[in-house]
């Protein structure tokens, strides 16, 4: 999955334009206070001189305005940095100050202090400390409260939302056959309540697949019984006709149940590949041993290649596809042939009646098509998943009156 589909991106990235924001809106309040404090100062340090000023001597009386809070600033140091600030763009207005006592005003701030400072005309300037100081823990504390309400929020959605990534891989090993997986959440939000979901669901399939297994065990030895009862019964008649008829018999109702079981594995997606490199006429050959009755009814033009397959699941395709054309066949003969790139079989018979992806499906033939299919139903079932396990495809091809059932590996 790319990044940027991710939840989490997302949510990272609101949080994150949130916190722009109201980063820029307490910076926008921070200077537009200062304004305002700064006009204050200035036009309250404006009344206070106007105040204190002795027309008489034309002297400000620096008592008065100490009564009043302000400071005079004696320090060298501290003088020469408040002057060295830089001056408002845009003084405020002093004209009948400076024209009665002939004096210009403008405040500056330094650290928690403002300062104004009085500029004589021919003379230097007097620099006082205003009664103000700048209330820090206040301006800080909100601000501060609130980035961490924010980022508190982000981390408490984030930590819900990890669960998802674990129940994620509990999906995958449950999806590739893991049902001892537990995914229980003591949480109380919703993400806990899937997951829990989700954990009692597991629990009732795998009670299901237990149970399924339990009765195909039993069934499966329950007709094993008679059949191994059969074939000892047939070995005890004298006439080898009626021997080898019974065996046959006996012989094609264990390939049945072996196929059923196929079948079912198929069904549940629990069949598993042991995925080797044999040689195309060892494959063949399993196949042919398997259909011994018909042996003589199936020409085989190989050319000499490996295939990575699993031997017997691969050989039972073969079984299919060469008894289905076998049976189907008008003359019942049928041809295999095979290059480098892939496997055919052809027969001279009708062609199929539905399109082969629909033999795929688990029981498509039923009532009287699937009385008339002879097992093709099963075998193609079998074949084509088979043949999707190994990533292979088969492809169904009609030319004039034969058929064609083409592997490509």
């Amino acid at each position: 999955m790319k990044w940027y589909h991710s939840i989490i991106t997302r949510i990272t990235l609101i949080f994150a334009l949130a916190l722009l924001g109201i980063g820029a809106i307490f910076f926008s309040l921070s200077i537009h206070d200062r304004e305002n404090t700064m006009r204050r100062m200035h036009d309250y340090t404006h009344i206070a001189v106007r105040s204190v000023f002795d027309p008489n001597v034309k002297q400000l009386d620096f008592n008065k305005l100490e009564e009043m809070g302000f400071t005079l600033i004696d320090d060298r140091k501290l003088q020469e940095k408040i002057l060295s600030l830089p001056k408002p763009p845009q003084p405020f207005p002093m004209k009948r100050m400076e024209e009665k006592i002939r004096l210009g005003l403008y405040v500056v701030p330094h650290g928690i202090h403002i300062y104004a400072v009085l500029q004589k005309r021919d003379d230097e300037p007097i620099i006082l400390q205003v009664p103000f100081e700048k209330e820090i823990f206040p301006q800080i504390l909100f601000p501060f409260l609130t980035f961490a309400f924010v980022i508190m929020l982000y981390i408490g959605i984030i930590r819900s939302i990890l669960p998802l990534k674990t129940l994620r891989e509990k999906i995958k090993h449950f999806a590739n056959g893991d049902y001892d997986i537990t995914c229980k959440s003591n949480s109380k939000d919703e993400i806990a309540a899937l997951a829990n979901e989700f954990d009692s669901a597991v629990f009732k399939i795998k009670s299901l697949r237990d149970s399924r297994q339990l009765f195909l065990r039993n069934i499966m030895h329950e007709l094993k019984t008679p059949i191994t009862k059969g074939k000892l019964a047939a070995e005890m008649i004298e006439d080898a006709t009626y021997t080898n008829i019974l065996q046959n018999v006996f012989k094609r109702q264990e390939a049945l149940l072996v196929e059923f079981s196929r079948i079912e594995k198929l069904s549940a997606d629990e069949l598993k590949l042991d995925i080797k490199r044999y040689h195309i006429e060892d494959i063949v050959d399993f196949a042919l041993d398997i259909l011994e009755d018909k042996h003589e009814n199936i020409t085989c033009n190989l050319i000499p290649v490996e295939l990575n397959v699993d031997f017997e699941l691969f050989g039972v395709v073969l079984k299919n596809l060469l008894d289905n054309g076998v049976n189907y066949s008008h003359d019942h003969r049928v041809t295999l042939t095979n290059d480098l790139k892939t496997i055919t079989v052809s027969n001279h018979a009708p062609a199929l009646e539905f399109p082969i992806e629909r033999y795929a499906e688990p029981y498509f033939l039923e009532g009287k098509k699937q009385k008339s299919s002879r097992g093709l139903g099963f075998g193609l079932f079998i074949t084509w998943h088979v043949i999707r396990l190994h990533g292979m495809r088969l492809q169904y091809k009609r030319e004039g009156e034969m058929n064609h059932f083409v592997i490509y590996m």
